[in-house]
């Protein structure tokens, strides 16, 4: 119960600090041409064949119920649609950090064979990463990994990167092939949703699930008893994850995105150039090297003691599982970048797989000592709070999740202002309204694209602002860009 309490207590302070961060420090908000598209497009949750998107499930579902949530439920509380938003997926992408913490907590527990305390100083540390990794000394707009380009991709990237990075950590601490899913439960029927919900999100992510499930079921093959048909049937519930995953893959390969991604030229040659951009990025533009180092250097000294302590056996399991994950998902992502883009590779909520991995190796190894001397746990609070001074130093701030970087305030004014000319329309018993944007690219005027009059119509009739349709005619205005201090 106490160490319930505990979780619960910690699951509870990330909630509210995530959600103070996501809806007040950097907002999310509406602004650009997909945000205001997807966020009232819901699709059938099922993977869709030749679709734009076709494993995209949850993105797809999830952000709109949000919008839905946002404009019906909490718009009527707080008074304001765009805040209403804001609200709504602030506490959605808190729940889903809390979720994701408590689950390291727990496998830091069970896993790493550490205390109640020094697992949640742990949780507390772990959850700081992810804000400290990027950071650079006196500088604004700093990358984190919790950091996207919009609204739509917190959706795309953000959630399925925290919902598979969560299931990794229950997959590690639960062996599922043991009469998990025997019987229906709601234990083992969440987990099943959830495992559809992360292998159907997006192929970047959850390539995290798929390679931690397939490192796991090569450590359980034993080259002296290996019998093919036994080992599939013990381990089937792995086998599943495997074999819809691939499926994903071939729906994605399938898909419109994909097919308008790939481009012509040299596969080999542009897989060469992309593991040099994308290795120096993971190796050399972050602070993480430091972390691996430290693991790199504790894992002889675990692997020493293995055969004399087992302890250091079990923990010597995890250090293998997890460092063979580094490569294959460096691997992997090299290869879907190469076939689409290079600089795909370098955003954060794409290497977000391959620090979880990180911290978890980091962790692993530090747990080792903690345990070696117990007194060192002193030290815990005392580094989390140095970390957590670090990472909000008045000398640096973190990056918006928006457009260009766009300030969250801006945007807010931006879409306030489009959505009250269509609003104005509406209430004078318009048919149509010709709505000012403010300059953006000379392709299509992103990010406010002029085919985006339909789906702000739409958007704002099926969130109950507007009584029906109207034909939305988007006009670039240069002035705009002035008034709202946006680069022409």
């Amino acid at each position: 119960m106490k160490n319930f309490s505990a979780e619960v207590l910690t699951g509870t302070l990330v909630f509210a600090a995530m959600f103070v961060f996501f809806s007040q420090v950097h907002p999310i908000v509406l602004f650009d041409g997909d945000d205001w598209n997807v966020i009232s497009d819901a699709r059938v949750g099922l993977p869709k064949w030749h679709g734009w998107n076709p494993v995209k499930v949850l993105p797809e579902t999830f952000y709109p119920v949000c919008g839905y949530v946002a404009a019906y439920v909490v718009n009527p509380i707080v008074g304001d649609y765009l805040s209403a938003v804001t609200f709504t997926a602030a506490a959605i992408v808190a729940i889903a950090i809390a979720a994701y913490v408590v689950m390291f907590v727990l496998f830091a527990r069970k896993v790493l064979r550490l205390d109640t305390l020094s697992a949640n100083f742990f949780g507390a540390m772990f959850l700081l990463l992810h804000f400290a990794v990027f950071l650079q000394h006196n500088t604004q707009d700093n990358l984190y990994l919790f950091h996207t380009t919009d609204a739509d991709c917190v959706f795309n990237y953000v959630l399925p990167n925290l919902l598979n990075a969560a299931l990794v950590m229950f997959l590690a601490r639960v062996d599922v092939t043991k009469k998990f899913f025997d019987r229906a439960t709601w234990q083992s029927v969440g987990l099943f949703f959830a495992l559809y919900l992360a292998i159907f999100s997006n192929v970047l992510s959850s390539c995290v699930l798929a390679i931690f499930v397939g490192v796991e079921l090569l450590s359980r093959v034993d080259a002296k008893k290996f019998q093919p048909r036994k080992f599939f049937a013990e381990n089937l519930s792995l086998f599943v994850v495997i074999i819809f995953w691939l499926i994903s893959l071939i729906f994605e390969l399938n898909g419109g995105r994909a097919r308008s991604m790939a481009h012509e030229g040299n596969f080999f040659a542009q897989v060469v150039d992309t593991a040099a951009v994308v290795i120096k990025s993971l190796l050399f533009d972050n602070h993480g090297a430091w972390l691996t180092i430290f693991a790199l250097v504790t894992s002889p000294v675990v692997f020493a003691g293995r055969k004399v302590s087992s302890e250091s056996r079990e923990l010597w399991l995890v250090l293998k599982k997890f460092w063979l994950c580094l490569p294959l998902w460096t691997a992997y992502i090299i290869l879907a970048a190469a076939k689409s883009n290079p600089t795909y590779a370098l955003r954060p909520d794409v290497q977000f797989g391959f620090f979880v991995f990180e911290f978890v190796l980091f962790f692993a190894a530090l747990s080792f000592w903690l345990r070696k001397f117990p007194r060192a746990t002193f030290i815990l609070p005392i580094l989390a709070f140095a970390l957590f001074t670090w990472i909000f130093s008045g000398k640096r701030t973190l990056a918006p999740s928006t457009f260009n970087h766009v300030p969250e305030m801006v945007c807010v004014q931006v879409s306030r202002h489009m959505m009250d000319q269509i609003i104005a329309a509406d209430r004078a018993g318009l048919n149509e309204a010709t709505v000012t944007v403010p300059k953006g690219d000379d392709k299509d005027n992103w990010p406010h694209p002029t085919y985006m009059g339909e789906n702000i119509s739409r958007t704002l009739h099926a969130h109950g602002l507007i009584s029906r349709r109207l034909k939305v005619t988007i006009q670039p205005d240069a002035t705009l860009n002035e008034r709202f201090n946006l680069p022409k």
